[in-house]
């Protein structure tokens, strides 16, 4: 634990002036080689898990309410994918795509016309769902998100595919660059070695920029009561032995050789992932608490049936 990741808790707490109400929301499931993402495991070594998505509820002073959703999950209807996307699918069975994210919002007694905002943590397919469902909402991507939609990513990320036209016919809205340095650019702060964005403006809701997985990777950070909070960290890792630190981020080389890593650039990635793990330490030190999730956690979403909407966090 390092006294700077206690002393960023100690920051986020102080500027809080609200918290916020949180739900997890199923958003199917698929399965995962685990040879790309653990350096040790074989290429027998497959996990079924899940593609959360999570339900934010913020009511201001006045009392008006906003619902936010942090990233969709799958596509119910996998034809709607592109073709590269389906090819992909093939080698991610089995595989459930309902209940989706929109089914468990309805599940749960609300209306997808009822969502003001969906943050997308990235652009990967897991994460994108069925953006159709929300026509009134704003869309939120990180810095970077609509390049790699519009021209995709470089040869050593040829095992990923996106989609041009995601966000046709909606609003969406990049967050904007994180600064290189300096305290504060375009609503980033820096607090210790986080760069963070008051999405808010009262401190219960900050999306934290992670780099490493994919342009414009973003996480949350929650404030559910005084001193308690939720990470929710995407795709930072796949899971949850890298965050511990016990197993390492794979690579591999592709068929012409080329190496290649889950995520655009492992250094970063790493680094995101040290962060991550600094904070929650500093937590467990502090008497904060702070609950770190994966998206692809399928051992907490086994042990917490009842942060499913329509139950809590």
């Amino acid at each position: 634990m390092s006294a700077a990741a206690h002393s960023v808790l100690e920051a986020l707490e102080a500027r809080a002036a609200n918290t916020v109400k949180a739900s997890a929301l199923h958003g199917g499931t698929f399965t995962l080689p685990l040879n790309v993402f653990i350096s040790d495991a074989l290429e027998t070594d497959r996990s079924l898990v899940p593609s959360l998505s999570f339900l934010i509820v913020h009511d201001d002073d006045r009392g008006k309410r906003t619902n936010i959703l942090f990233d969709l999950g799958l596509r119910r209807n996998v034809d709607d994918y592109i073709v590269q996307v389906r090819d992909h699918l093939k080698f991610r069975q089995p595989m459930d795509t309902l209940p989706d994210v929109r089914q468990s919002l309805v599940d749960g007694g609300l209306d997808p016309s009822d969502i003001a905002h969906v943050i997308i943590s990235h652009v990967h397919w897991d994460h994108t769902g069925t953006p159709a469902d929300y026509p009134q909402a704003q869309f939120w991507v990180g810095s970077g998100a609509l390049n790699v939609l519009e021209n995709g990513m470089g040869s050593h990320m040829s095992h990923s595919h996106f989609e041009s036209q995601l966000f046709s016919g909606l609003s969406v809205k990049e967050f904007p660059r994180p600064p290189t340095a300096g305290d504060k650019a375009d609503g980033w702060e820096k607090l210790g070695d986080f760069c963070v964005y008051d999405f808010k403006g009262d401190g219960s809701i900050w999306v934290v920029d992670a780099p490493g997985h994919l342009p414009g990777h973003v996480n949350l950070l929650a404030r559910l009561e005084q001193k308690r909070w939720i990470y929710l960290v995407g795709d930072a890792c796949h899971d949850r032995r890298l965050l511990t630190g016990e197993k390492q981020i794979a690579e591999w080389k592709d068929t012409q050789g080329r190496s290649c890593c889950i995520h655009a650039d492992k250094k970063d990635a790493e680094a995101t992932l040290a962060r991550i793990r600094d904070l929650q330490a500093a937590a467990g030190h502090g008497g904060f608490e702070l609950e770190v999730i994966l998206a692809h956690g399928m051992d907490w979403a086994q042990a917490h049936p009842e942060a499913f909407l329509p139950g809590s966090l």
